[in-house]
Protein backbone atom coordinates (compact mmCIF):
# COMPACT_ATOMS: atom_id res chain seq x y z
CA UNK A 1 0.00 0.00 0.00
CA UNK A 2 2.80 2.41 0.83
CA UNK A 3 4.45 1.75 -2.54
CA UNK A 4 1.14 2.32 -4.36
CA UNK A 5 0.61 5.62 -2.45
CA UNK A 6 4.12 6.79 -3.37
CA UNK A 7 3.51 6.02 -7.05
CA UNK A 8 0.19 7.96 -6.97
CA UNK A 9 1.89 10.96 -5.35
CA UNK A 10 4.64 10.92 -8.00
CA UNK A 11 2.05 10.80 -10.80
CA UNK A 12 0.15 13.76 -9.24
CA UNK A 13 3.37 15.72 -8.91
CA UNK A 14 4.09 15.23 -12.63
CA UNK A 15 0.79 16.91 -13.65
CA UNK A 16 1.39 20.74 -13.99
CA UNK A 17 -1.00 23.09 -12.24
CA UNK A 18 -1.44 26.80 -13.05
CA UNK A 19 -1.61 29.38 -10.30
CA UNK A 20 -5.05 31.03 -10.04
CA UNK A 21 -5.65 34.82 -10.26
CA UNK A 22 -5.83 36.75 -7.00
CA UNK A 23 -9.35 37.37 -5.70
CA UNK A 24 -8.87 41.13 -5.22
CA UNK A 25 -11.00 42.72 -7.98
CA UNK A 26 -12.87 41.64 -11.03
CA UNK A 27 -9.84 42.43 -13.24
CA UNK A 28 -6.31 41.30 -12.49
CA UNK A 29 -3.82 43.89 -11.22
CA UNK A 30 -1.12 44.55 -13.82
CA UNK A 31 2.27 45.21 -12.17
CA UNK A 32 4.04 48.44 -13.18
CA UNK A 33 6.69 48.31 -15.89
CA UNK A 34 10.26 48.45 -14.50
CA UNK A 35 12.53 51.36 -15.37
CA UNK A 36 15.02 50.69 -18.18
CA UNK A 37 18.59 50.02 -17.08
CA UNK A 38 21.77 51.27 -18.72
CA UNK A 39 23.70 48.91 -20.97
CA UNK A 40 26.67 47.09 -19.45
CA UNK A 41 30.12 48.21 -20.55
CA UNK A 42 32.54 45.35 -21.27
CA UNK A 43 35.76 45.45 -19.25
CA UNK A 44 38.84 43.27 -19.80
CA UNK A 45 39.35 40.35 -17.39
CA UNK A 46 42.20 40.66 -14.93
CA UNK A 47 43.38 37.06 -15.11
CA UNK A 48 46.38 35.83 -13.13
CA UNK A 49 47.37 33.51 -15.97
CA UNK A 50 48.10 36.53 -18.22
CA UNK A 51 50.39 38.00 -15.55
CA UNK A 52 52.19 34.67 -15.14
CA UNK A 53 52.54 34.35 -18.91
CA UNK A 54 54.16 37.78 -19.19
CA UNK A 55 56.57 37.00 -16.35
CA UNK A 56 57.50 33.65 -17.95
CA UNK A 57 58.13 35.32 -21.31
CA UNK A 58 60.39 37.96 -19.66
CA UNK A 59 62.34 35.23 -17.87
CA UNK A 60 62.84 33.23 -21.09
CA UNK A 61 64.04 36.35 -22.92
CA UNK A 62 66.60 37.11 -20.17
CA UNK A 63 67.87 33.49 -20.22
CA UNK A 64 68.20 33.61 -24.02
CA UNK A 65 70.21 36.88 -23.80
CA UNK A 66 72.52 35.41 -21.16
CA UNK A 67 73.12 32.27 -23.25
CA UNK A 68 73.90 34.33 -26.37
CA UNK A 69 76.31 36.49 -24.38
CA UNK A 70 78.12 33.41 -23.00
CA UNK A 71 78.38 31.89 -26.48
CA UNK A 72 79.83 35.13 -27.83
CA UNK A 73 82.42 35.15 -25.00
CA UNK A 74 83.27 31.49 -25.77
CA UNK A 75 83.88 32.31 -29.45
CA UNK A 76 86.62 34.85 -28.59
CA UNK A 77 90.02 33.15 -29.04
CA UNK A 78 92.41 33.28 -26.10
CA UNK A 79 95.86 31.73 -26.26
CA UNK A 80 96.90 29.55 -23.34
CA UNK A 81 100.22 30.34 -21.64
CA UNK A 82 103.15 28.03 -22.38
CA UNK A 83 104.09 25.85 -19.41
CA UNK A 84 107.83 25.66 -18.80
CA UNK A 85 107.60 23.05 -16.07
CA UNK A 86 105.26 20.11 -15.74
CA UNK A 87 102.78 20.87 -12.94
CA UNK A 88 102.37 17.13 -12.19
CA UNK A 89 105.84 15.52 -12.30
CA UNK A 90 105.85 11.84 -13.32
CA UNK A 91 108.18 9.60 -11.27
CA UNK A 92 110.91 7.84 -13.18
CA UNK A 93 110.57 4.09 -13.67
CA UNK A 94 113.10 1.92 -11.89
CA UNK A 95 115.16 -0.19 -14.25
CA UNK A 96 115.05 -3.89 -13.30
CA UNK A 97 117.13 -6.72 -14.75
CA UNK A 98 115.53 -8.88 -17.45
CA UNK A 99 114.01 -12.18 -16.45
CA UNK A 100 116.06 -15.28 -17.25
CA UNK A 101 114.20 -18.03 -19.06
CA UNK A 102 114.62 -21.47 -17.46
CA UNK A 103 113.61 -24.88 -18.70
CA UNK A 104 110.22 -26.14 -17.65
CA UNK A 105 110.18 -29.09 -15.27
CA UNK A 106 106.98 -30.77 -16.44
CA UNK A 107 105.38 -33.47 -14.37
CA UNK A 108 104.44 -35.41 -17.52
CA UNK A 109 107.95 -36.89 -17.87
CA UNK A 110 107.93 -38.23 -14.30
CA UNK A 111 104.44 -39.61 -14.76
CA UNK A 112 105.41 -41.37 -18.00
CA UNK A 113 108.35 -43.12 -16.23
CA UNK A 114 106.15 -44.12 -13.27
CA UNK A 115 103.44 -45.41 -15.62
CA UNK A 116 105.94 -47.55 -17.54
CA UNK A 117 107.18 -49.08 -14.27
CA UNK A 118 103.59 -49.73 -13.15
CA UNK A 119 102.70 -51.41 -16.47
CA UNK A 120 105.83 -53.60 -16.22
CA UNK A 121 104.85 -54.75 -12.72
CA UNK A 122 101.30 -55.53 -13.87
CA UNK A 123 102.64 -57.64 -16.76
CA UNK A 124 104.95 -59.53 -14.41
CA UNK A 125 102.04 -60.25 -12.03
CA UNK A 126 99.84 -61.44 -14.90
CA UNK A 127 102.59 -63.80 -16.11
CA UNK A 128 103.03 -65.19 -12.57
CA UNK A 129 99.25 -65.72 -12.18
CA UNK A 130 99.06 -67.40 -15.62
CA UNK A 131 101.94 -69.76 -14.78
CA UNK A 132 100.34 -70.56 -11.43
CA UNK A 133 96.98 -71.35 -13.08
CA UNK A 134 98.62 -73.58 -15.68
CA UNK A 135 100.56 -75.48 -12.99
CA UNK A 136 97.46 -75.99 -10.81
CA UNK A 137 95.43 -77.12 -13.84
CA UNK A 138 98.12 -79.65 -14.84
CA UNK A 139 98.38 -80.97 -11.26
CA UNK A 140 94.57 -81.34 -11.07
CA UNK A 141 94.47 -83.22 -14.39
CA UNK A 142 97.23 -85.58 -13.20
CA UNK A 143 95.39 -86.23 -9.92
CA UNK A 144 92.12 -86.96 -11.78
CA UNK A 145 93.86 -89.39 -14.13
CA UNK A 146 95.48 -91.17 -11.19
CA UNK A 147 92.13 -91.43 -9.34
CA UNK A 148 90.42 -92.76 -12.48
CA UNK A 149 93.12 -95.38 -13.02
CA UNK A 150 92.89 -96.44 -9.38
CA UNK A 151 89.09 -96.68 -9.65
CA UNK A 152 89.32 -98.84 -12.74
CA UNK A 153 91.74 -101.20 -10.97
CA UNK A 154 89.53 -101.63 -7.91
CA UNK A 155 86.21 -101.99 -9.77
CA UNK A 156 84.62 -105.50 -9.97
CA UNK A 157 81.94 -106.15 -12.66
CA UNK A 158 78.54 -107.36 -11.33
CA UNK A 159 75.84 -109.00 -13.46
CA UNK A 160 72.28 -107.65 -13.52
CA UNK A 161 69.96 -109.84 -11.39
CA UNK A 162 67.21 -111.81 -13.13
CA UNK A 163 63.71 -110.49 -12.45
CA UNK A 164 61.39 -112.61 -10.28
CA UNK A 165 58.10 -113.92 -11.78
CA UNK A 166 56.63 -115.53 -8.65
CA UNK A 167 53.83 -113.00 -8.28
CA UNK A 168 52.74 -111.98 -11.77
CA UNK A 169 50.43 -108.97 -12.25
CA UNK A 170 46.82 -109.93 -13.05
CA UNK A 171 44.51 -107.04 -14.01
CA UNK A 172 41.02 -107.17 -12.46
CA UNK A 173 37.73 -105.98 -13.89
CA UNK A 174 36.45 -102.68 -12.53
CA UNK A 175 33.29 -102.69 -10.46
CA UNK A 176 32.20 -99.21 -11.63
CA UNK A 177 29.40 -98.70 -14.12
CA UNK A 178 30.06 -97.54 -17.62
CA UNK A 179 29.88 -93.82 -18.22
CA UNK A 180 26.75 -92.54 -19.94
CA UNK A 181 27.31 -89.71 -22.41
CA UNK A 182 25.45 -86.46 -21.86
CA UNK A 183 24.85 -83.89 -24.56
CA UNK A 184 26.33 -80.50 -23.76
CA UNK A 185 23.81 -77.68 -23.38
CA UNK A 186 25.08 -75.56 -26.23
CA UNK A 187 23.19 -72.55 -27.55
CA UNK A 188 23.89 -73.32 -31.21
CA UNK A 189 20.30 -74.35 -31.96
CA UNK A 190 18.89 -71.27 -30.22
CA UNK A 191 21.23 -68.99 -32.21
CA UNK A 192 20.21 -70.65 -35.48
CA UNK A 193 16.51 -70.21 -34.64
CA UNK A 194 17.09 -66.54 -33.72
CA UNK A 195 18.90 -65.89 -37.02
CA UNK A 196 16.06 -67.48 -38.97
CA UNK A 197 13.50 -65.38 -37.08
CA UNK A 198 15.45 -62.16 -37.75
CA UNK A 199 15.82 -63.10 -41.44
CA UNK A 200 12.08 -63.67 -41.80
CA UNK A 201 11.34 -60.29 -40.16
CA UNK A 202 13.89 -58.44 -42.31
CA UNK A 203 12.47 -59.89 -45.59
CA UNK A 204 11.04 -57.24 -48.03
CA UNK A 205 7.34 -56.60 -47.52
CA UNK A 206 4.75 -54.97 -49.77
CA UNK A 207 5.10 -51.22 -49.21
CA UNK A 208 3.17 -48.43 -51.02
CA UNK A 209 6.30 -47.56 -53.00
CA UNK A 210 6.69 -51.12 -54.32
CA UNK A 211 2.96 -51.25 -55.20
CA UNK A 212 3.26 -48.02 -57.18
CA UNK A 213 6.11 -49.51 -59.17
Amino acid sequence: MEIIEKKLEEERARVPKANPYPYTTDYPVVPPKPEPKHCTKPEPFQLESLVRHEEEMKREMEERRKKEKEEAQMRIFKAQPVLKEDPIPVPEKARQPLTQVQEFDLHVNHRAVERAEFDQKIKEKEMIYKRYREETEAARMIEEEKALKQLRRTMVPHARPVPKFDHPFCPQKSSKETTKPKSPHLRVLQRIERKKRIGSLAAPTSSPATLMR
